[in-house]
């Protein structure tokens, strides 16, 4: 049975801030699967080709991983997996497009490095392009299992979920085909380790999801308020994710509601049919103002301020202390 109303998120709290120069508008985000407490960062677009390895005690940049021979369009997305082989790698996407026009978009796959500090590695990039049309889209979700991937498309009313073929090309175009519908402004999402559950947020709620895409919907909560909310990603071994903004130097845990944390505990034996489409446009959204009469203003807003923000620098931030709650 879907949900009915929104949960808002009990006692999120501010993991760390973010101080180091180089982290401008934090935009993708995924757990290292080889060095304990630490996140992968990147930015949006602006930066060049490279990741940052977050220490979550403290925010502090313990790795820089320059992609070799890449040139960074728009990158907007990023995911841990694993390769053919097993072996634990961030999947990257060249993704974002603000016009809806590019011909084709790129995804890199890179090893995770054993090692952390200053470090370069090759990359294999998979170029793909939609179905239908051209979309822009800021999300990558990865079976943690397999190398199968999935974009969400980033639109105004509504977005999409595309399968990627499971095995990719690595010359010629791939082609990602629709799976699902998802609701609108889609600005990131994640899959569990664990491969039992994923989240799609927005810049105000996260959807949590029963299983691998489509999945079906279980639980929806609003976030904290943050300007230009982007990223999200699980915390390893918890029942909780992080969430950064492009205009906030705080990362901000949030637990999962207990509806959530209990189906995430599971055991999934069977894969949802991607054949069948779940639709969380259809999930009414109940709270104590009316958000869906609300909507269509509320995105336009957004999609101004969003203009104005592609045609500035980000401003310095004064921000202090680290162990507030978040509001």
């Amino acid at each position: 049975m879907l949900p009915t109303s929104a949960i808002v998120a009990s006692s999120p709290e501010v993991i760390c801030e973010l101080t180091d120069p180089r982290l401008t508008e934090i935009s993708g985000m995924a757990p290292s699967q080889l060095h304990s407490g630490v996140m992968w960062v990147h930015n949006d677009s602006g930066d060049k080709a490279r990741l940052y390895a977050l220490q979550l005690s403290n925010c502090a940049v313990v790795g820089e991983l320059t992609l070799r021979d890449v040139s960074a369009r728009d990158f907007e997305g990023l995911a841990a997996g694993v390769d053919a082989r097993g072996r634990p790698v961030l999947w990257v996407g060249d993704i974002g497009d603000n016009r809806d026009s590019w011909s084709d978009v790129s995804i890199y796959r890179v090893r995770e490095p054993k090692k952390l500090g200053k470090t370069s590695a090759q990359t294999q990039r998979y170029r793909f392009t939609y179905e239908d049309r051209p979309h822009n889209a800021e999300t990558i979700l990865a079976d943690p299992n397999s190398q199968q991937l999935w974009i969400v498309t980033k639109q105004m009313a509504s977005g999409s979920i595309y399968a990627l073929p499971k095995k990719l090309r690595k010359s010629g175009i791939n082609i990602a085909k629709k799976v699902s519908s998802a609701t609108g402004l889609i600005t990131d999402g994640a899959i569990k380790p664990d491969g039992t559950t994923f989240v799609l947020r927005d810049y105000f709620q996260a959807q949590f999801f029963r299983g691998l895409p489509v999945g079906v919907v279980d639980e929806i909560v609003d976030l904290p308020g943050q300007p230009q909310g982007e990223a999200i990603a699980w915390l390893p071994g918890e029942n909780a994710i992080a969430i950064a903004s492009e205009d906030d130097d705080r990362l901000i845990r949030v637990d999962l509601p207990e509806v959530a944390a209990a189906f995430a505990a599971e055991d999934l034996t069977e894969s949802p049919d991607l054949t069948k489409s779940t639709d969380p446009t259809q999930v009414v959204r109940d709270q104590d103002f009316n958000y869906a009469s609300l909507y269509p203003v509320i995105v336009g807003v957004i999609a101004l301020v969003t203009g104005l923000i592609l045609i500035r620098k980000r401003p310095e931030s004064n921000m202090t202390g680290s162990n507030k709650k978040a509001v």
